[in-house]
């Protein structure tokens, strides 16, 4: 399947898990417990799509899965955090210039070989979200801080799965991240939890099972597809957000907003034509 199919398709469910991670919190769950039911939920949806081929899940280099996992723990506890202290559409901002952080880490690391008309095209599309949210940004808040930090945070991850896709399964790589965060989110859990309602349980497993669909295509994307262009694709959350937050609260996104989305929209899209025109990408 296509890369850049898989990565639309992923950072679509990736929002769906965003708005109830946000409705859970703002119904006053802590942190922590709505993290670990979402995740817990998560990891058996994803060995459902393990199975029954378990073997995938064999690491041949634990140090490396080790590594992915903290990284996957910390850029979601402070994109978690983001979402219940801020706007959703302020968050997004920030997490947003992941593929931007892909780009720059994947240059200086060697990991991937950038044009030019890659670079630019990446950096016009982070002026387009800057276009989307700029008049949010009055006060400096720490969960602003907090959401740029884990965007890079998880642009170094994602380069994990790209550097190691040939000696590790999609599965591994999948499964692993997410199963660090339910054990550490999940002892905490044991000693504060809070009695959740049947409407509560429900939307955190709706968002666990949006959350494994959305690793599953996304790390499947990066084992297809280079960095850069997989990375592209996850501005399309901005299209997703503001659809969502229209049918779901009846906001009606500004002019601006509008504006930025469009050029977000048509970056990306100039990545994969140039993907396309390149074969299967560039990288080394």
């Amino acid at each position: 399947m296509n890369a850049a199919f898989l990565a639309l398709t992923g950072f679509f469910c990736f929002t769906l898990m965003d708005v109830s991670i946000k409705a859970l919190l703002h119904q006053g769950y802590p942190l922590v417990q709505v993290t670990f039911f979402n995740c817990l939920f998560a990891v058996l949806a994803l060995l459902v799509w393990v199975y029954p081929n378990f073997r995938r899940l064999v690491m041949k280099r634990p140090s490396i899965h080790l590594l992915r996992a903290v990284t996957v723990v910390i850029a979601d506890l402070l994109a978690f955090y983001s979402f219940g202290e801020i706007a959703l559409a302020e968050a997004y901002t920030l997490i947003l210039t992941m593929p931007l952080f892909i780009v720059l880490f994947g240059f200086l690391l060697r990991l991937e070989v950038i044009g030019p008309g890659q670079l630019l095209a990446t950096l016009v599309g982070f002026a387009g979200v800057v276009i989307v949210l700029a008049p949010g940004f009055g006060v400096l808040h720490v969960a602003m801080l907090a959401a740029l930090t884990g965007a890079a945070v998880e642009s170094m991850g994602f380069l994990l799965i790209t550097r190691h896709r040939s000696q590790e399964t999609t599965e591994s790589f999948a499964v692993s991240g997410i199963s660090l965060l339910v054990v550490l989110t999940g002892v905490i859990t044991l000693f504060n939890y809070q009695p959740m309602s049947a409407q509560a349980m429900a939307i955190s497993l709706g968002g666990g099972i949006c959350y494994a669909l959305a690793t599953a295509f996304v790390v499947s994307a990066f084992h297809r597809g280079s960095a850069a262009l997989v990375s592209s694709m996850q501005y399309s959350q901005l299209i997703w957000g503001m659809l969502l937050a229209w049918l779901i609260w009846s906001e009606e996104p500004a002019l601006r907003a509008m504006l930025g989305g469009l050029i977000i929209v048509f970056t990306g899209l100039w990545l994969l034509r140039k993907r396309d025109s390149t074969g299967a990408g560039n990288q080394s």
